[in-house]
């Protein structure tokens, strides 16, 4: 009985308690029960502690935080960012690119991210670091190499010198895509003459080099025909050219066709067939 009276006389005073106590929970909730989603790591920051940001890095799940700390929250999956630049080449022209630089934070070093460079460190380190590489790979060729060869050596050289500039830091490069090089105009049409003309030299030279051979196959062919008509003439006797003169007017007279032949003179063998007439 006593404590229903109680209650009945502080009831306002209960109930106003009991809402604020609700609103104030309801408030704070977001930063109480904190969710970390796949793709994420979570540094605690603790306010009273000696040692504020803990060691742990917290993985994916629901964590319950006092209200006088907070949790952040990376993103430790790949990501992405477009640097848009100039650069010089080794002759002193300069081309414009668009450099995709792929990166994650490492998710075990959180804590000296924090500490050091911060949450913004792509920004701060990761893209000069990628600026000062490309430009220093960049000044190592000529436009014509830029336009035609060097991509693939480009690329391997940027993400090389990339990784060795940022070897120690707490995040990761993954790779370096150019998705744009841009000579200026009047290097282009330079360069794109320039390669017309190697062309066509190249296929000149091509055409000299297939008539020279054309040239050696007929000598040769030549010698070939000369050789044989000396060992023939060398070998030939009358009594041999009219054994092939007779040999040739039997397969004639085996043909189906209807001719007469005349072979020979007063002085061989004169002959006259009646292809017809045979058979």
């Amino acid at each position: 009985m006593k404590l229903t009276s109680l209650f009945k006389q502080h009831q306002v005073k209960l109930v106003s308690v009991l809402f604020a106590t609700i609103f104030l929970v309801a408030y704070l909730a977001p930063s109480i029960f904190v969710y970390i989603y796949p793709g994420q790591a979570g540094l605690l920051f603790r306010a009273l502690a000696d040692e504020h940001l803990s060691e742990q890095t917290f993985h994916e799940g629901l964590y319950v935080v006092a209200p006088w700390n907070k949790m952040y929250i990376y993103d430790v999956t790949k990501q992405k960012h477009i640097v848009k630049m100039e650069a010089l080449t080794n002759n002193g022209l300069f081309v414009k690119l668009d450099v995709d630089a792929i990166f994650h934070p490492d998710p075990g070093r959180l804590k000296e991210l924090a500490t050091h460079i911060g949450a913004d460190y792509a920004d701060k380190v990761l893209i000069p670091v990628v600026q000062s590489s490309v430009r220093q790979v960049i000044g190592g060729y000529t436009p014509e190499e830029l336009y035609t060869t060097a991509r693939d050596s480009l690329h391997a050289a940027i993400l090389t010198a990339t990784q060795q500039a940022i070897a120690g830091l707490p995040f990761l490069i993954e790779d370096i895509i150019i998705e744009r090089l841009e000579l200026p105009q009047t290097i282009n049409a330079a360069i794109e003459k320039k390669l017309r003309l190697q062309q066509d030299a190249l296929s000149y030279q091509y055409l000299l080099a297939k008539q020279a051979d054309e040239s050696k196959r007929l000598k040769i062919e030549a010698e070939g025909i000369d050789e044989y008509q000396r060992i023939v003439a060398d070998n030939l006797t009358p009594e041999l050219l009219q054994w092939l003169q007779i040999r040739a007017l039997h397969e004639l007279a085996q043909s189906d066709n209807s001719k007469i032949i005349v072979i020979g003179d007063s002085d061989t063998l004169p002959l006259v067939l009646d292809g017809a007439a045979g058979r």
